[in-house]
Order: structure tokens, then C-alpha cells, then sequence
């Protein structure tokens, strides 16, 4: 079968980019039906990016006049595209040319919806990949350990019933591939690095949790809320752990943080995290 697709690009204040995320996608060997830029009411100017591209007959540009977050610029998006499949895009990550053309594969194969490896962009021989060629549960409890939204796409029918959750702050990635896992859909992974993902750009996430206080990012506990029976309550704990310790160099009043973890988390749970991320750090510096 001959799948069109539609690209959805989100973005907020990142127009530099932005214009290397749709390098990449007019890049592709498999060239999309459409690309649909979603821009969460940025401040910041977009008109040299949109000259740029709107020559393109399929390129589309939406902005929203009041920021929703990105879930519900997603949405928008979903809403918008008519292809068979989208394919979803951070504006701050970039595909290599082949990564629709290995998507397209794997629906061909039966594909419900398909996740994707990638690179550290900066340090591309830092590889994260998954060897299973499908979504694993044993996995999934561990958290994210697939990719962001820039390796994501699912067929569009599917995108429109089961939409992203615009209640959750964050994992929006994860709780999409639990929902579509414990619903049976078939959600394929292609064990290959196809994109370049941009560690800890600092105006991203990364910046964001550092500025907030621990009772101020309980809030981005949400989706382990969520999804607790299916974590079950150990991996649970771990996972309230990892989210509130998460960038810790970077926090001020590391102590209040750590304590925060200890209260939602449980000691051993805390300490096991402390001593897991330290020891990683050490090993990749020796």
C-alpha cells in the first residue's frame, strides 16, 4: 500500500529551529503530502522562516493567538492534516533523509503506529535505540525509553480518536504509547538512529523544571498518575523519582528536591536514583 503522510511541526519561540526541522523534512526521500506548522503563539518573528517556505504548495503555517501548549497544538494539527499518516516534529529536532522512507516501511508491514532511534545531535555517536521491532510493556514501565514526538507518527484515523491528553504537561509521548499499547494496537519500532535529537536546549524543558520549585513540578507527575496500575507501585516510585530528580545539577535548593522525592518516592527508591546517575556519569567520564 501507498501511505501519503502529513507532517506536524509544533513550535514556540524557535524559528532558527525551526528552519533546520523543515530543511530536514524537504530533505526527505520520501517526500509528504503536506507540512503543517502549528506555532504556539510565539513573541518571537517567524516571517523570514514562513518567506522561506511558503513557496512550497504544501506547506501550511497556523498561528494560534493564545498558547495552549504543545499538546493541543498537536491536536490542531491532527486536525488539520489529511494524509494517511502524520508524522510528528519538534521544532528543535531534525530527520535524517531516510526517516519517512523507513516509517513508510514499517506500515507497510502493518504498522498501527511506529517510534523510532536517534542520535545526541552535537554527539552523534551517541545512539539511543531499542533493538525490539515493537513497543515492549516490561519497557514502557521503565518510562520513555523509545523517543520524543520527533520519532512518533501513527495513521491519522487512529491520531483522531485517540488524541493527545492536553491535561498533561509533559509525557505526552509515553502516555500516547501506553494507551495505544494496552488498546492492542500494533505500535512498531525501528531499531535504527533516523533523527537527530537536541539534548537539553536551554530554553527547552531542561531550563523550565530548573526555575520551578518541587511543589511547583508535581504538577509534571501527571502522566505516572495516570498510568500508576499499569506501572505498578514500584516502577511507579522509580518513575516519581526520575521525574522530580531529573536535571538536578541544574536546580538550585538541590536538598528541597531531594527531600520531595523522598516524601512521593520513598527513601530506597531515591537513593537507588542518586547512586544509578552518579555512577553512569562516572563510568562515561572514566
Amino acid at each position: 500500500m501507498s501511505y501519503t503522510v502529513s507532517v506536524v511541526i509544533t513550535t514556540f519561540n524557535r524559528p532558527q529551529e525551526l528552519q533546520e526541522a523543515l530543511d530536514g523534512v524537504f530533505a526527505q526521500i520520501v517526500k509528504p503530502l503536506e507540512v503543517i506548522v502549528v506555532n504556539d503563539a510565539s513573541s518571537l518573528p517567524y516571517e523570514d522562516v514562513i518567506e522561506k517556505f511558503s513557496g512550497h504548495d504544501n506547506f501550511i503555517y497556523k498561528y494560534l493567538e493564545t498558547s495552549s501548549g504543545a499538546n493541543k497544538a498537536r491536536n490542531i494539527g491532527v486536525d488539520t492534516a489529511k494524509g494517511d499518516v502524520i508524522a510528528f516534529l519538534d521544532d528543535d529536532d531534525i530527520w535524517l533523509p531516510d526517516y519517512l522512507l523507513e516509517h513508510m516501511k514499517a506500515y507497510d508491514e502493518g504498522a498501527d503506529a511506529v517510534v523510532s532511534g536517534y542520535q545526541n545531535m552535537g554527539k552523534e555517536d551517541e545512539v539511543y535505540v531499542q533493538q525490539s521491532h515493537v513497543i515492549e510493556a516490561d519497557v514502557l514501565r521503565t518510562g520513555n525509553q523509545y523517543c520524543g514526538m520527533s520519532g512518533f507518527s501513527i495513521q491519522r484515523e487512529l491520531a483522531l480518536k485517540e488524541r493527545f491528553d492536553e491535561t498533561l504537561p509533559n509525557g505526552q509521548d509515553w502516555d500516547m504509547y501506553v494507551r495505544l499499547h494496552q488498546l492492542g494496537y500494533k505500535v512498531a519500532n525501528i531499531p535504527k538512529p533516523i533523527f537527530l535529537y537536541r539534548f537539553m536546549n536551554m530554553d527547552g524543558i531542561g531550563a523550565k523544571v530548573a526555575k520551578m520549585s518541587p511543589e511547583q513540578a508535581v504538577v509534571r507527575l501527571r502522566s505516572a498518575d495516570k498510568h500508576r496500575a499499569f506501572l505498578g507501585e514500584e516502577n511507579y516510585r522509580k518513575r516519581i523519582a526520575a521525574q522530580l530528580l531529573v536535571y538536578l545539577p541544574l536546580k538550585q535548593q538541590k536538598m528541597d528536591w531531594i527531600k520531595k522525592s523522598v516524601q512521593l518516592a520513598g527513601i530506597r527508591i531515591t537513593m537507588a536514583h542518586i547512586a544509578k546517575v552518579t555512577f553512569k556519569k562516572l563510568r562515561q567520564k572514566g
